[in-house]
């Protein structure tokens, strides 16, 4: 899978949204070093945001301080390690993979510990809980991408799928594209979601769901709605909430790689 793809992948997961009317946080930056940055810029909308709730600067430099301890925390992942074995992955070496890495990866959840923390002066009332509701739903969510041998993530090792995804990359970047620039994304975030939003919400998981589809990868949508379920039940938007129906199989003999 080409480098664009592959973050795109991470860009569209992790695209979640506190639900306030608040974007808790976007890989936007492209999928490329020659890609202009999501406009407004996330770290300044969240710096107008601290300013405004806390009337100083001083909110804000501790929030970002938080963001490089996470930086400096999640290296203990051994990113190099697991790309090469990821690129070497075979049916056969699946259970030995993902038992190793997504064992190493749980206790890097708490290096998001101190920006929740961090980030409740930024926040209302409402949008912290959101907050906290999404950091909580991020164990669940890695349990889902490990699940019977990571057979969720495993499906994209194969070849058709790959080539498939490969070839919807411009399609995701332009779902990203038109919800960054909704009204979602750039009014006061503190403003209380409305249908038209809770509408945009769902338009914007169908825009991601139909590439998946197409390459026979809907499963991976469920990872996002995870995260996205826990923070919609906390709003209006409740109803718009998408139970998952992934139904991994009990063995890892399928998808032969």
């Amino acid at each position: 899978m080409s480098k664009k793809s592959v973050s795109l992948v991470f860009i569209v997961l992790s695209l979640l949204v506190v639900c306030d009317g608040t974007p808790l946080f976007a890989m936007c930056a492209g999928t490329n070093d020659s890609a202009e940055p999501t406009k407004p810029d996330f770290f300044q909308k969240l710096g107008e945001q601290c300013r405004n709730n806390t009337g100083s600067d001083d909110a804000f430099l501790v929030l970002m301080q938080s963001f490089e301890n996470v930086s400096r925390c999640v290296l203990k992942f051994d990113v190099e390690g697991f790309n090469t074995d990821f690129e070497q992955l075979t049916n056969a070496t699946r259970t030995a993979f993902f038992t190793k890495y997504c064992s190493e990866a749980r206790p890097l959840i708490s290096c998001l510990d101190g920006v929740l923390v961090s980030s409740r002066p930024c926040l209302m009332e409402s949008g912290f809980k959101i907050t906290k509701v999404f950091f909580e739903s991020i164990p669940e969510a890695l349990d889902l991408m490990c699940k019977n041998d990571g057979e969720i993530i495993f499906r994209m090792k194969d070849e058709t799928r790959k080539k498939c995804f490969a070839q919807k990359g411009d399609q995701l970047q332009a779902c990203v594209n038109t919800f960054t620039s909704s009204t979602i994304w750039n009014d006061d975030w503190n403003i209380e979601l409305t249908p038209e939003k809770c509408s945009t919400l769902a338009s914007y998981r169908e825009c991601l769901k139909d590439p998946m589809d197409a390459c026979d990868l809907s499963d991976i949508i469920s990872i996002y709605d995870v995260s996205m379920n826990a923070m919609l039940r906390l709003t209006a938007c409740g109803n718009n909430t998408v139970e998952s129906t992934v139904e991994t199989h009990q063995d890892n003999t399928t998808d032969e790689v």
